[in-house]
């Protein structure tokens, strides 16, 4: 790993004062979140259970505290309500929702705003003070569009989706259920799934190679999928349960791993009807698909390992499996639909056959994606669908239905889907709701964009990209990195699992930032004091700011001490824009009224300290 020495850093009165309000206000965003959070150890509780309107308070209290509304309300005699235009089928249906509630949606973003928005979104990444500058500058009717064009097309968007893929599927190092590492298989496992999202792959045909994978993980990445679900205890029907429960999960947005020990009747009414319905029978069938499956090291297909998912069991981590009198003790596979598999058909592929072909795999897909973009699901929790409710737990129910058919007829293009989303004025409204008092009851409305940290990757990444501060991380020996292939790390958002970049100082400053392990510690973007203590200590901070160092102060300083253009400077390489009159003016002020180096150095510290550079 290369990066510079440290150094200690000069601190200032103005640079403690920031660093004391961010604590604040970061910790007081934490308590927030914290007294909204579930317990995601039994999500079919009742009493426990998260909800959506626990889900929907949270993210409107975040909003309020990143970026807080006017305040004043709506009067009589106030102007009419000014909606914004109709670009596509989501304003369409998004208008329709707030003119009927009588709700005043914020404005449209500006064009800084947006550019920082969707280039985290789409690449993962902060604009360069170029590209923010000449997006400004630029009068094109379409700048917009074209954006989004430019960032769907480049190299970034792959790695930043697979970050977001390899959550979903969970590619990591080490997992609690096998027991054992697999060790070079999430590098492969990541160099699949990058290599799909590069080739354009269909996002059905990416599942369906998952669910049907087989060889040594070390070596296929689709291989790892069924490995990584491995139970190291127990019957191997376990495992097979573990493989229905997750893809239905990770896949269908249906949390199904409640049927795996009993019947839904009498345990899940409360939280999602749908799946009360269910026998535990019919996890059965669907795990039955994977019977013909060995996994050990090497994952085989049926005519190797002729297993039978047998109601023997009595031991391991689920209820003792019996037959029902009268049936028989021997699970034959099938789908949710009654569908089965066809003569001479490996189980497993017919399994990825139906389960990409519901509908409901669609739904789930596009639902995940709308989350991504827009800080909120139409649907929540989003991995717990109740098809028995869709018209009343979805916010917009046409609309969802309406995007489900636009992906299937789209051949489940990724890159399609995100266009129709971010190209609307839906998701290009602004933070800052202004057009009135913020009300809570708005949330499920999408009258503004919601604002939240940025995820531990793409927050690092985008520090070490405004300070131009470098990194290399390759796990092996100098003989082996230096081989051609080899994998060097130089932005996280693009490691291949949550363990590559741990034993460096990297790795901690991740893990500070809810980056979670992809296996039992879910990813968080929930603020915390740790993470404003980390902001206002961590050595990677402090060293991006020193002049010492080859940093954008380093540059700024070696061509100018007018405290006008290091203020300009700043502000554009940080928050990739140009600072309003007042931000101008305090801050030469602040530059003039001491050693220009030192304060140029604090005035990066302050910039990066600012929730507007710490939230999206």
């Amino acid at each position: 790993m290369r990066l510079a020495r440290a150094h200690s850093v000069h601190v200032t009165h103005m640079r403690v004062a920031t660093a004391v309000v961010a604590i604040g206000l970061l910790a007081a965003t934490a308590a927030m979140a914290a007294n909204t959070a579930g317990n995601a150890d039994c999500p079919f509780d009742p009493t426990l259970h998260r909800d959506a309107q626990s889900i929907r308070a949270e993210v409107s209290r975040v909003a309020e505290f990143a970026a807080p509304s006017a305040g004043k309300r709506r009067s009589v005699g106030s102007p009419p309500i000014a909606y914004f235009e109709a670009r596509n089928i989501i304003d369409t249906h998004i208008l329709d929702a707030l003119k009927r509630a009588k709700i005043a949606p914020a404005r449209v973003s500006s064009d800084s705003e947006f550019l920082r928005r969707v280039t985290l979104d789409l690449a993962g990444r902060i604009p360069t003070s170029g590209e923010a500058q000449a997006f400004v500058a630029d009068t094109s009717a379409d700048k917009r569009d074209k954006a989004i064009d430019r960032l769907l097309a480049s190299d970034e968007f792959n790695d930043r989706w697979t970050l977001w893929f390899g959550d979903l599927v969970q590619n990591t190092q080490f997992a609690t259920a096998i027991g054992q590492g697999t060790g070079a298989g999430s590098v492969a496992y990541y160099k699949w799934i990058r290599q799909s999202l590069a080739e354009r792959k269909p996002y059905d045909a990416m599942v369906r190679e998952l669910l049907t994978g087989s060889g040594d993980p070390v070596l296929v990445g689709t291989a790892n999928y069924t490995y990584r679900l491995k139970q190291g205890n127990g019957p191997l029907q376990d495992t097979w349960d573990n493989l229905a429960t997750q893809s239905g999960a990770q896949f269908l947005g249906m949390q199904l791993m409640c049927i795996s020990c009993h019947n839904g009747a009498g345990h899940l009414e409360l939280v999602n009807t749908g799946l009360a319905h269910l026998k535990r029978r019919q996890l059965w069938e669907l795990a039955a698909f994977f019977s013909k499956t060995s996994i050990n090291r090497f994952v085989q297909e049926p005519n190797v390992f002729p297993l039978d998912y047998v109601l023997n069991t009595t031991s391991g981590n689920k209820s003792p499996r019996q037959p029902i009198e009268g049936q028989s003790d021997i699970v034959l596979p099938r789908y949710l639909n009654g569908g089965a598999p066809a003569d001479g058909e490996l189980w497993r592929t017919a399994y990825a056959r139906y389960l990409t072909a519901d509908r409901q795999f669609a739904r789930a897909a596009v639902n995940y994606i709308w989350k991504e973009l827009f800080g909120l699901g139409i649907v929540e929790p989003a991995d717990n669908f109740d098809l028995e409710k869709l018209d009343t737990q979805a916010s917009h129910p046409q609309l969802l239905e309406d995007l489900t058919d636009a992906f299937i007829a789209g051949g489940y293009d990724l890159r399609a889907l995100m266009r129709v989303m971010t190209q609307s004025n839906t998701y290009q409204l602004a933070s800052h709701y202004d057009t009135g008092a913020w009300n809570e009851s708005y949330t499920p409305y999408f009258a503004r964009h919601y604002p939240r940290r940025l995820q531990a990757e793409m927050l690092f990444d985008a520090m070490y990209r405004a300070t131009s501060s470098r990194f290399d991380v390759c796990q092996g020996t100098p003989a082996i990195c230096s081989q051609p292939g080899a994998l060097h790390v130089t932005k996280t958002v693009a490691s291949p699992d949550p363990y590559f970049l741990l034993g460096f100082n990297i790795g901690q400053f991740l893990s500070d930032f809810g980056a979670g392990d992809r296996d039992v510690i879910e990813r968080s973007n929930s603020p915390s004091l740790v993470q404003a203590i980390s902001m206002m200590n961590d050595s990677l901070v402090l060293r991006a700011c020193r002049r010492s160092m080859n940093t954008t102060v380093t540059a700024i300083l070696n061509e100018t001490l007018d405290p006008d253009r290091i203020t300009e400077r700043l502000y554009l390489a940080t928050l990739s824009r140009y600072p309003t009159a007042n931000e101008r003016m305090l801050a030469t002020q602040y530059l003039r009224g001491g050693k220009v180096e030192d304060r140029t150095e604090d005035l990066q510290f302050v910039l990066l300290n600012k929730l507007e550079f710490l939230f999206h």
